[in-house]
């Protein structure tokens, strides 16, 4: 009789090379930038004064009045909106939400 050893087979072996692409992970987390979170605070608040503002003119006085204050509110408050909902998501670590995709203004 011949005794065979037991050898893991070709799906259980990994290759010798596999853990080339992998990457360790980063020493310290990316930081924050300020400079994005008060120009992102900046727009949201600046949006919702134009936006209340225009809401509060349209009820009082007229519709061609509020035209503008409402079109300034929504071009500040959509962005300003959207980047402070990446900022919370980033602080809160969801996953697929990265410091990477806030744009730098250097």
């Amino acid at each position: 009789q011949v005794c065979h050893a037991s050898r893991p087979t070709m799906a259980a072996r990994r290759p010798k090379y596999a853990h080339l692409n992998d990457h360790p992970p980063p020493l310290r987390e990316p930081s924050i930038p300020l400079k994005e979170v008060a120009l992102a605070g900046g727009l949201f608040l600046i949006g919702t004064t134009f936006l209340t503002i225009g809401i509060h003119c349209f009820f009082t006085s007229s519709f061609m009045e509020s035209i503008p204050l409402v079109m300034l509110g929504a071009l500040t408050f959509i962005p300003g909106v959207y980047h402070c909902f990446l900022f919370f998501m980033i602080l809160r670590k969801v996953p697929g939400y990265t410091v990477d995709m806030i744009p730098k203004f250097d």
